[in-house]
């Protein structure tokens, strides 16, 4: 690469940050268009597969990362990046990373050279595309590989976001990830939608080009593992290199300064991302919380702990942004948190980094674009709503999504009633269900009814995960002398999607008819007992109430008339199954009863 004015490049930066203009910038974008193919050295390899491998140098760079402004991978085919001393790899990229732009960004590579290798396997169809469109030259250490200072060059005041004042945010922090868009630096934020669907909307600001972003490379999890701030400055590098490459734009307004993108893949269950939730109404909070990654540091946390003022820098509308008059704690922004998410004290997601004036020895005067004024535009592309509220909903918050929170599980398990045969014209549903889910079910919600859902009824409780419990739902009429069924669904475990829909429905027929030995059935203290015997004598009838496993648990002897009733206290008896046993003369008539 040709030489360049490093010096002028740091002040045209600092120049950048004094206005808050632009990104914070660690190096310098080499503008080439380099094909692999043509300017590598081929080697063939046993079995007629190849290898193409080319070398980039600039000279003096702490660090060197690529875009490819044509990038294609055929199946089979492979890419890597590695340092000259092969201590740093990173790929292999593959079709899976084709996407509909194109075009790879890569993280950084230590060093001032660079070595692109590309796998072609036997068999090739030769459809693969290499062109490098830029390669920058890193004249800051954003990643602390030559350590002279604490992780960088962010401000001693900036507090670890794993330091106990962080407690209380661990969420947000997991939805927030650096940026590296070519040579420059911002911050942002993945956003939850009101499908709750992990879909990766990521929320920065309009100064950091979202509409460039198709080969930027988004860094989660970038987090000092201790907390080394503000005292003794020794905050150490990540042990994590979670990274999503590439985006897609969606909308962006210069007057909220908002940018929205959708990462090319959703992150994988292993980086523990969460999706922020937000607050679209434009209500002041009392307080609020920034967590961004000033000068590309490791993840930093900031707070207000006072309600903003509203203003806007530089806006064409009035009060379009929240103001932080000063952050408390001894906590700033700096350069890089461009685009940085803004919580209030409710954890909802109120607007994202302008710029201002912040630093360690002034931390005043931040401006924050306001989500409420970025939710509304003329169309798609300069607004928030169609994609945070995609089926228009009109909510004003929604809270936040973690794809990896435990799953929310219930079955159910059999319907206890009505019988299969049902005495009188009332019935009154029970149910048996199961908690199959990682943690405690405190809602659920019951759709019910004769053929068709017709009847709702919201349950809260606490059931522990494996344990089981009897629900009794609200009673309703049926017709007499009639066969029913009788239907049970439940959605929506702790307000959640169920992870297993397939156990969540249940079905029984019944016969409804007043001509049964007992009613009502199931019943609370009382029962009644027909005894319509077309013969009586002398011979006493012998009433038993049995248990499942045949132990006698309420018995008596009783001489009637043809007609007669008995009616039978019931207190004593837990709530369950019971057998009712007649028995006169030859005659034994046994009936299954329930006790609610």
């Amino acid at each position: 690469m040709p030489s360049f004015d490093v010096q002028q490049a740091i002040a045209d930066n600092k120049e950048n940050i004094k206005k808050g203009t632009g990104m914070y910038m660690f190096g310098f974008e080499h503008h080439v268009s380099i094909s692999l193919f043509d300017a590598g050295s081929w080697i063939n390899l046993n079995g007629g597969s190849k290898i193409c491998r080319l070398e980039l140098e600039s000279k003096n760079a702490i660090s060197i990362n690529l875009i490819f402004n044509d990038f294609y991978l055929e199946q089979g085919a492979y890419l890597h990046l590695y340092s000259s001393d092969k201590q740093q790899v990173q790929g292999a990229y593959t079709s899976a990373n084709n996407n509909e732009d194109n075009v790879l960004g890569t993280d950084l590579i230590k060093g001032d050279k660079i070595i692109v290798e590309y796998y072609q396997p036997k068999n090739s169809k030769e459809s693969s595309r290499l062109n490098i469109g830029m390669v920058v030259h890193g004249y800051i250490d954003i990643n602390n590989w030559e350590n002279k200072m604490k992780v960088n060059e962010s401000g001693n005041c900036n507090m670890d976001v794993i330091c106990p004042d962080g407690d209380l945010w661990r969420n947000e922090i997991k939805a927030v990830a650096r940026i590296v868009n070519g040579g420059g630096l911002c911050s942002g934020t993945l956003v939850n939608n009101t499908n709750n669907d992990g879909k990766p909307y990521f929320l920065t600001a309009n100064h950091c080009s979202p509409q460039s972003m198709a080969s930027a490379v988004f860094r989660f999890n970038y987090d000092s593992p201790i907390c080394g701030s503000q005292t003794a400055s020794n905050s150490q590098t990540a042990v994590t290199n979670d990274l999503i490459n590439g985006s897609s734009f969606k909308a962006r307004n210069v007057n909220s300064d908002f940018g929205l993108i959708l990462l090319n893949t959703v992150p994988p269950a292993s980086y523990e991302v969460y999706y922020a939730g937000w607050n679209n109404s434009g209500d002041v909070p009392f307080s609020t919380v920034g967590i961004h990654h000033p000068r590309g540091d490791v993840k930093k946390i900031s707070f207000d702990d006072n309600a903003p003022a509203s203003g806007n820098m530089g806006s064409a509308i009035v009060n379009a942004e929240w103001n932080i008059l000063a952050w408390d704690r001894n906590t700033t922004t700096e350069g890089g948190s461009s685009g940085s998410g803004l919580w209030d004290e409710n954890h909802y997601i109120i607007g994202q980094l302008h710029g201002g004036q912040a630093n360690c020895s002034n931390s005043i005067n931040d401006y924050y674009g306001k989500f409420a004024v970025s939710w509304n535009g003329s169309s798609a592309t300069n607004r928030l709503r169609d994609w945070l509220d995609p089926n228009n909903s009109g909510v004003t918050s929604l809270t936040g999504f973690d794809p990896n929170a435990p799953l929310n599980n219930v079955s159910l398990i059999r319907i206890e009633s009505p019988l299969e045969l049902t005495c009188g014209n009332t019935i009154y549903p029970s149910l048996i269900i199961k908690n199959i889910g990682e943690q405690n079910l405190e809602y659920l919600t019951f759709k019910y009814g004769i053929d068709n859902y017709s009847s709702t009824y919201i349950w809260t409780g606490d059931l522990q995960p494996n344990d089981t419990l009897l629900i009794n739902l609200p009673s309703f009429s049926v017709h007499q002398f009639s066969e029913h069924n009788l239907m049970i669904k439940a959605i929506n475990p702790n307000h959640l999607e169920d992870s297993d829909t397939l156990n969540n429905t249940l079905n029984k027929s019944f016969i409804s008819n007043e001509n049964c030995l007992a009613f009502p059935n199931p019943f609370s203290n009382n029962l009644t007992v027909n005894l319509e015997l077309d013969k009586v004598n002398d011979k006493p009838i012998i009433v038993s109430i049995t248990d499942a496993l045949g132990k006698t648990l309420w018995k008596t002897e009783y001489k009637i008339d043809k007609g007669s009733q008995l009616n039978i206290k019931t207190n004593d008896l837990a709530s369950g199954i019971y057998l009712l046993n007649i028995r006169y003369s030859d005659y034994l008539m046994t009936q299954k009863i329930v006790k609610k």
